[in-house]
């Protein structure tokens, strides 16, 4: 007797998987099981600037974002080694924090994944949330180190127009 040819429907099973084989590329800014990933830096940014209904004239926008303690003097914008000073910087492309205290520094960046660039003295990239609840590392750091960054007194520049106020609106609301 000859053997027929194996038939296999072409149904969707029920079984069938909903993750990649190991080995297999995905895009980085592809859905994944759960959804988009919410850490990817373009879409990260977007959402963020949509949720404060900021529409950028430039292609390559920018909102940079100081906050320094209340009190004390502000420290130099250069000055690391002293200060207490978180940065937030969201770039159409990516998003980033820059945060020191008591003279270690931490610095992620976030493209497709978060990635330290220069150092984590903090030990911040394990705790890095999405861009939309920025928020609650902002408080874990204030609980942590006993300390509150001014964020009526923010500095915040941005490419926007019109983008200051309604920025400062958000830090109000943290």
């Amino acid at each position: 007797m000859s053997s027929l040819p194996r038939v296999t429907s072409s149904r969707p099973s029920r079984h069938r998987r909903s993750t990649p084989r190991a080995g297999t590329a995905t895009h980085p800014i592809a859905p994944s099981a759960h959804g988009l990933a919410p850490n990817t830096g373009v879409l990260a940014s977007a959402a963020w600037l949509a949720a404060r209904g900021l529409v950028p004239s430039e292609r390559r926008w920018h909102v940079d974002i100081v906050l320094d303690t209340r009190d004390g003097p502000a420290p130099a914008d250069d000055d690391e080694t002293t200060a207490t000073r978180f940065q937030l910087e969201i770039y159409a492309e990516e998003w980033g924090f820059r945060f020191a205290h008591a003279g270690r520094r931490s610095w992620i960046r976030i493209t497709d994944v978060p990635f330290v660039h220069g150092a984590d003295e903090h030990d911040l990239l394990r705790q890095t949330p999405p861009l939309a609840k920025i928020e609650s590392l902002i408080r874990r750091l204030e609980q942590r180190y006993g300390f509150r960054l001014d964020r009526r007194g923010a500095t915040v520049r941005t490419n926007i127009a019109d983008g200051e106020p309604v920025v400062a609106r958000w830090l109000a609301t943290l």
